[in-house]
């Protein structure tokens, strides 16, 4: 969910060129000038059959002081190190036999999402084949959460015996993983559970993690962004775009929000901060931000969320983020040396069966 959000913000910054009023610059080569370059490109996003998009969060030491000027030295020091060493990084991968524009209803991509905070790699889950794989990296998430891995074996002890396995895989960084038949029993009891709450039956399709990114590419989100802004090329396919800071600002920070939720140590608090220091931008401000093409395909944006910012929030310091496509990826598959989770048996020792 964090990634169909961050894909519809940032292909909805890029084509926010599709609409605008005005573009200005030098020639782009052919006849199309800033703006129809820039959303022609944003149109062969999904065209390969293995695609990667990257969002990297990376403050400078100012903004990281800035940000932490009101926490304690706990939390401080934890966001220090997460910010540090390249930031914090989302990478998603959808993978298919055919372009992922061409996919169909009930057609799901392989999908990959792995998350790094301070040159650590924190989690990797995949979708492949309707069967779900993860590993984390315990040790890091118990440090920043204060706690012992003594203490938590030996709670988990007190699990069922046929989750005892997985759980020692998954303490010990490997990889644990739900079969595709109990991936979609799980979906189906979700469902009815779902259905008797309501009671009634539900006609809504069940989505994929791949699905929603790819529909977060024509999304609401993406719309609000397409109006005020101003294209110019900047050369070598390099292009500058700029608009209203709260048309812009506002859909920019409702889309990384889910991202810096998931951030240890972050709280609802600091985000409220900086949607309060959004609010308080005037009008007439306007915001910049730049998109790299290759090959007519988008291959870069880039954007300092400290523009939304008053400067008494951000230190004097900046607040990139870095959006990175790439639709020469690798092939999404599943992992070797997995740990799979019986879910029949879980549900059967806990009592309640499929």
């Amino acid at each position: 969910m964090t990634m169909t959000i961050a894909v519809g913000a940032v292909a909805g910054l890029s084509l926010t060129a599709c609409s605008s009023s005005g573009s200005t610059g030098g020639g782009t080569g052919g006849s199309k000038n800033p703006t129809e370059a820039l959303a022609a490109a944003v149109h062969n996003i999904n065209s390969g059959n293995a695609e990667a998009f990257q969002l990297s969060l990376k403050p400078d030491d100012a903004m990281i002081a800035a940000m932490n000027k009101d926490s304690d030295p706990q939390s401080a020091q934890i966001a220090k190190s997460l910010f540090s060493n390249g930031g914090i990084v989302v990478k998603f991968t959808a993978s298919s036999d055919k372009p992922l524009k061409d996919l169909k209803a009930g057609e799901n991509p392989n999908v990959e999402l792995d998350l790094t905070a301070g040159g650590t790699d924190f989690l990797d889950v995949r979708m492949v084949g309707g069967a779900l794989y993860a590993k984390a990296n315990m040790p890091q998430f118990l440090q920043l959460a204060g706690k012992s891995a003594s203490d938590l074996n030996s709670q988990l002890s007190q699990a069922p015996a046929d989750f005892q396995a997985p759980l020692q895989a998954l303490m010990a960084g490997k990889w644990v993983g739900v079969s595709a038949s109990d991936v979609k029993n799980l979906e189906q009891m979700a469902q009815n559970l779902g259905n008797s709450d309501l009671g009634g039956s539900s006609t809504a399709p069940s989505t994929s993690a791949g699905t929603q990114m790819l529909a977060g590419i024509e999304s609401n989100l993406m719309k609000a962004l397409t109006q005020d802004a101003t294209v110019t090329d900047k050369g070598s396919g390099q292009y500058e775009v700029s608009g209203k800071v709260k048309v812009i600002g506002q859909d920019v920070l409702q889309a990384i929000t889910p991202t810096l939720s998931a951030v240890p140590g972050k709280s609802k608090a600091d985000i409220d901060k900086l949607r309060q220091g959004l609010n308080s931008v005037p009008d007439s401000e306007n915001v910049t931000f730049n998109v790299w093409l290759k090959s007519g395909q988008i291959s870069e944006l880039q954007v300092d969320l400290a523009q939304f910012l008053p400067s008494s929030q951000t230190g004097g310091g900046h607040l990139p983020v870095d959006a990175k496509f790439s639709q020469t990826a690798g092939a999404v598959t599943a992992p070797g040396d997995v740990t799979n989770i019986d879910v029949q048996k879980l549900m059967s020792s806990f009592g309640q069966g499929l």
